[in-house]
């Protein structure tokens, strides 16, 4: 299907010459197409889907600008933009890796299947989801603070047990260690450790 923003879209991305936010591509849209006003009852339904709109519209527009003009559209969480010489391409194993990333992200926004099966509950799963991936990020964080250990070491359980261990030692109440401390250190290693 042929996405009804694409030509807003494309005229926004070449009036911007430096790049634009998906935000202010919104902002623009809704201006035009009052539509975007009407996806749906929820808020954060009607915010799914007009990321989704925008992006869909976007991945279509990628493929077929480099397809017939040879001009890429860089499309990332802060800024989208048109680049009209591209380097040549990379064959480093990051840049694979964002190729791999960046096509699943274009598969998903081009079934529109996620677009009309997305309910409510779905959008509010995917929050939901987001938040405490914020928040775990945050207390993993702590707790490696807690356990004196680099953030490189963040998946390194056999490194994790042994600083834990080591400090628990010290701050054992059998040991003549603080009990607060030797609680905390526990809570940290638990945290790390799941």
């Amino acid at each position: 299907m042929r996405n009804p923003l694409i030509p807003d879209i494309l005229a926004l991305l070449r009036e911007h010459s430096d790049g634009i936010s998906e935000y202010d591509l919104l902002k623009a849209l809704k201006n035009k197409h009052t539509m975007l006003n009407q996806l749906a009852d929820d808020p954060n339904l009607q915010l799914f889907r007009q990321h989704f709109l925008i992006m869909n519209a976007l991945y279509q527009l990628q493929t077929s600008l480099w397809q017939e003009e040879q001009v890429s559209l860089i499309i990332t969480g802060m800024r989208i933009n048109l680049l009209y010489n591209p380097p040549a391409p990379d064959s480093s194993n990051a840049t694979t890796l964002a190729q791999s990333a960046d096509s699943k992200l274009a598969a998903y926004y081009s079934d529109w299947d996620e677009y009309v099966s997305t309910e409510k509950e779905d959008v509010e799963r995917l929050l939901d989801s987001f938040y405490n991936g914020i928040v775990n990020t945050d207390e993993r964080k702590d707790a490696l603070k807690t356990l004196a250990l680099d953030s490189g070491l963040i998946d390194d359980k056999d490194a994790i047990k042994r600083q834990y261990r080591k400090l628990a030692h010290d701050a054992h109440p059998d040991h003549g260690g603080d009990p607060e401390l030797f609680i905390s250190l526990r809570q940290a290693y638990e945290c790390l450790m799941h």
